[in-house]
């Protein structure tokens, strides 16, 4: 049975940053959290199921508990969304497929209930349904169990992208030029604390969904993606569970990768260079024996949606696919202290990844590009930091809490986009500014306070309630 997930890190300066946050929003009405600029499509909508982000537990259409126990296999072939489920309705299991739509009336336009492949299938789940009330059958003429997914489960960490703030003084900085830089210090460790708890919580029900080694393994693919690709990343993980693929010999399990992410269809093998060409030629000597049972996913609206541009060279995604080849390749040296908090070495599983290396991408960019002039690090320090800020103290922090102190002293060695402009808003070009971007968690707290404040006001700043509170955080 999976993990139970946490409810609750007991993180003092968490919650008092949390009460600090809705007391700035007590009585706003207008201030709510954002909901979906767009639809979901159907793609992220099962990304999000399979990870957790919707829950376990739910109320059937008529009224009854639902428990889901296993959330079974993602379905590469014909079928269902989700095959080998186990779930529990009004206490008794049931055992069988689990299909996933956007609106529940997709269950006959897709011509479902005629088809013997989705016989097996024992829940329904649906984000849109009609008024009227609407049934679930199989070609047996079967009621299938049906739940409708609230968007509203999902945590702020699933919704999209809510874009940037204008890039411009606010109205804050004057109160907190006015501050002791303890209290700044505190505010910031505070939102800082808040983050890592949300993102330990989110983790968490990964844990609970999928095991604790699946886990890591999707929530470290994420971070190889990067902003532009951490979804594409968790899809891939998803679609391929680390234990199948440690199932495989080193050659399939990278033909597998490879093929799954679209990539060995995507390039012209009459277009690489010849040692691209030797290499392309071992994963498709593997791929080709897979790639019928995987059909499904490189239909067009189930290929992974890449993005590949304005990014850096070194950190193209089929370079970072590279990286996590050979991160399976040393699973178990890399994959050790997060399952078990004892065995936790900060340096230790810091020099495991900065070690790593790909005959081919450690000296690759892409499979077009040419070969580089000397090797380069598949995971360089940045990524790193990036890994222990958002997988290793996320995941270990509620069995090792003297780990704050540890995470507390972590460098800041890349700013983005957001913490700019969080640190204009906040500080313009003022002194204290520099003050507080040394740390890692300066930059998680400066990220927190910019998207609970900056990125919920919708008044060019002339109305947010956060400038005027500052006075009562002391």
């Amino acid at each position: 049975m999976p993990d139970e997930a946490p409810t609750h890190l007991n993180l003092p300066l968490a919650e008092r940053y949390q009460r600090f946050r809705e007391s700035v929003f007590l009585g706003l009405e207008e201030i709510t959290l954002p909901g979906f600029a767009q639809p979901l499509n159907e793609l992220d909508l099962q990304s999000l199921w399979f990870s957790g982000a919707f829950g376990s537990e739910f109320l059937s259409a008529d009224g009854k508990p639902v428990k889901v126990v296993d959330f079974g296999i993602w379905n590469s072939s014909s079928g269902p969304d989700f095959t080998g489920c186990t779930v529990e309705v009004g206490g008794k299991r049931l055992s069988g497929d689990i299909e996933l739509d956007p609106d529940a009336r997709d269950w006959e336009r897709h011509a479902h209930g005629a088809n013997a492949d989705y016989a097996r299938v024992v829940l329904h789940l649906f984000l849109e349904a009609p008024e009227e009330r609407f049934y679930t059958r199989t070609c047996e003429h079967k009621e299938i169990v049906q739940v409708r997914l609230s968007s509203a489960a999902l945590s702020d960490q699933a919704r999209p992208n809510r874009g940037l703030a204008a890039a411009r003084l606010g109205r804050c900085h004057a109160p907190l030029g006015e501050m002791e830089p303890a209290r700044v210090q505190s505010m910031l460790e505070s939102a800082a604390q808040y983050r890592l708890e949300r993102k330990s919580l989110r983790l968490h029900r990964c844990v609970a969904a999928h095991g604790r080694e699946q886990a890591v393994y999707q929530a470290l693919a994420q971070t190889l993606g990067y902003r532009n690709n951490q979804q594409p990343f968790n899809i891939l993980a998803q679609r391929l569970p680390v234990k199948r693929l440690m199932k495989l010999p080193l050659a399939e399990r990278e033909a597998m990768l490879f093929g799954v992410s679209g990539f060995l269809e995507s390039v012209r093998y009459e277009e690489t260079l010849p040692e691209t060409r030797v290499y392309l030629r071992g994963l498709w000597e593997a791929w080709w024996k897979q790639r019928n049972a995987a059909q499904r996913w490189l239909q067009p609206q189930q290929t992974l949606k890449w993005k590949p541009a304005a990014i850096r060279p070194g950190n193209h995604p089929q370079r970072r696919l590279g990286a996590l080849t050979a991160m399976l390749k040393q699973w178990g040296r890399i994959s050790a202290p997060l399952m078990d908090a004892g065995r936790w070495s900060q340096e230790g599983w810091r020099e495991a990844l900065l070690s790593l290396t790909h005959d081919y991408w450690s000296t690759h960019y892409t499979l077009l590009a040419e070969s580089a002039a000397k090797p380069l690090a598949l995971v360089g320090e940045t990524r790193v930091q990036e890994m222990l800020a958002n997988v290793a103290y996320p995941l270990l922090m509620p069995e090792r809490s003297r780990l704050w102190a540890e995470y507390l002293e972590l460098p800041a060695l890349l700013d983005n986009q957001k913490v700019r402009r969080a640190v204009l808003r906040l500080f313009g070009d003022s002194e204290r500014a520099g003050e507080f971007q040394k740390k890692l968690h300066h930059h998680q707290g400066l990220l927190q306070v910019y998207e609970d404040f900056c990125l919920e006001d919708d008044s060019a700043c002339a109305d947010c309630p956060f400038p005027e509170r500052l006075k009562e955080w002391s």
